[in-house]
């Protein structure tokens, strides 16, 4: 039946046979009579300048403006790219020359300044004066930002005020020592659960009078961390300090987190236990009680004595308690002032140019005493 230009057909639409090898389509079923929407075409769209049945050309050619990039290789395999052996460079700022990348750690975490001084009081007087500077330093390792390689040069220097000496007891030292040293630590994260710190730490301590190998020291720590919780975790291991008598004690213990406003790191030899007292600001202030092995080793020459110029290694020991309080703001600003005790006291004497005798050629017990200590790090 013939029909108006642009008007619809009103009678029954059936499907062209298929083609022969062709899969059948689904049935097409016919408009209904007054639909304004023609029935769909299932055949595919035909190309211009393309005759039915044959496949589509490649919709695009490389000419023109239209070009492959310049690390295209038309003979490559085809599959996914390589992916780079360093996709981020940790050395190179987001948004820098070079592309942008993850940011950078910073250079220079910290700067650090500590005093403390011990009275010389009792009969057996012994007082000094530390002062240390030191700064610290991040630098990628592994190229693993979050657990950066930390480099700390530092610098101390020590006022000896006594010990008293006779010629029946000669226990004299020099007026002053001095620390020069460079630390490295390392804390991975091998697991989320497991974890280590570790550190070593080389130096010269001496009175600079005169430097020999027993004037360089090297310290270290290796302690391995298992977090069992948000707010418990054990830490075990040993530290190496390098004295004349005591070379390597055991470490570790725990460290418990009850709350935001708690912490007990109860640690050998190095326990602290801190509450949060405050916040004021950008400030928050704390309180603690702490425990500390201190002292360390030294070359001296001697200037009284049967020792009188001679170099000798000494040795000073204590054990300390303070109560103080501390302030952190969240810029990084963050200082201490302390007051504490210091008991079980010793200096032990030992000869440098006889090694092969290990035990002190004598020693000296300064009484116990008490000690101020501050501190701020930026």
């Amino acid at each position: 039946m013939a029909t108006a230009p642009g008007s619809l057909p009103t009678g029954p639409i059936t499907a062209s046979p298929p083609l022969a090898g062709s899969l059948p389509g689904p049935p097409i079923y016919p408009a209904p009579a007054g639909s304004p929407f023609p029935p769909p075409s299932l055949a595919p769209p035909i190309a211009p300048g393309l005759s039915p049945g044959l496949p589509p050309g490649p919709s695009a050619a490389f000419e023109g403006t239209i070009q492959p990039p310049p690390s295209w290789d038309p003979y490559a395999s085809p599959g996914l790219a390589p992916s780079p052996l360093l996709p981020n460079d940790p050395y190179f700022q987001s948004g820098s020359l070079f592309g942008t990348t993850a940011p950078a750690t910073r250079l220079l975490q910290e700067v650090r300044l500590e005093h403390h001084w011990i009275s010389s009081g009792g009969s057996q007087s012994f007082g000094t004066n530390d002062s240390e500077i030191s700064a610290r330093f991040a630098f990628p390792f592994f190229y693993n930002r979050q657990t950066p390689l930390l480099v700390t040069p530092g610098f101390a220097i020590h006022l000896w005020d006594g010990p008293e000496t006779t010629p029946s007891d000669p226990v004299d030292l020099p007026p002053r020592a001095y620390d020069a040293y460079l630390d490295a630590a390392w804390n991975p994260q091998i697991q989320p659960w497991l974890g280590a710190e570790l550190g070593a730490r080389v130096g010269v301590y001496s009175d600079l009078s005169k430097v020999t190998t027993r004037s360089i020291r090297v310290q270290a720590h290796g302690l391995a961390t298992l977090l069992f919780s948000p707010s418990f975790q054990i830490k075990a291991g040993v530290l190496y300090l390098d004295r004349n008598k005591v070379k390597l004690l055991p470490a570790g213990g725990i460290v418990w987190t009850p709350n935001a406003d708690t912490r007990f790191e109860i640690l050998f030899p190095d326990p602290k236990l801190a509450k949060r007292l405050t916040t004021t600001g950008a400030y928050e202030w704390w309180y603690y009680l702490r425990g500390e092995y201190g002292g360390g080793a030294w070359t001296v020459k001697r200037g009284t004595g049967p020792r009188a110029g001679l170099l000798d290694s000494i040795d000073y020991n204590d054990i300390r308690v303070a109560v103080g309080t501390e302030f952190v703001r969240n810029g990084g600003l963050r200082g201490f002032v302390e007051v504490g005790l210091s008991f079980e006291r010793e200096i032990l004497y030992f000869a440098v140019d006889n090694p092969a005798v290990p035990e002190p050629m004598h020693e000296f017990k300064p009484s116990n005493t008490v000690f101020l200590g501050g501190g701020l790090a930026f």
